[in-house]
């Protein structure tokens, strides 16, 4: 006999979960999509104005960037190594590294370090003890993690 009956809440809860999880993926594609857009107009703006020859194979360029993510996501899981020891299976471990493969490594040390929403607030907190590993990540690889700030203080210059 089963407990609870086919029509109730709980049984819509795996659904609802399976619905929650799809929506997050395609979240996170949809930022990555719009990332990529982002990249590509950048580059193409750069190439317009020769400041930068187009790239001679394209692929090695992809390839060079998903190298560099994986790079990224190395120090990051030494870092975890560091501070929280080779366990995988810490509740912190385990989100950060969902979110990591969701938003990439830059934006995940981003929310780390300057988020300022709530949930971004509640993994600072969880992630305390790496955030001075974090800074020095960020200072061996400025560029990919003040991105922004770079851009805007390009504005400046060029005014």
């Amino acid at each position: 006999m089963n407990p609870t009956p086919p029509d109730s809440a709980e049984s819509d809860m795996p659904q609802q979960m399976r619905v929650r999880t799809l929506i997050d993926e395609i979240g996170a594609l949809t930022l990555h999509v719009q990332e990529l857009g982002r990249m590509a107009e950048e580059a193409r703006q750069l190439y317009e104005r020769g400041e930068m020859p187009a790239p001679e194979d394209p692929r090695r360029l992809v390839d060079d960037v998903e190298a560099f993510r994986r790079k990224l996501e190395l120090a990051i899981v030494r870092i975890f190594e560091e501070i929280f020891g080779p366990r995988t299976d810490t509740i912190e471990r385990q989100m950060s590294m969902r979110l990591i493969s969701e938003i990439g490594p830059s934006a995940f040390v981003q929310k780390v370090l300057w988020g300022e929403e709530i949930s971004d607030i509640a993994l600072t907190i969880a992630l305390e003890r790496m955030i001075p590993s974090l800074e020095k990540l960020v200072e061996e690889y400025p560029a990919a993690f003040l991105e922004q700030a770079n851009s805007v203080l390009e504005q400046f210059k060029a005014r």
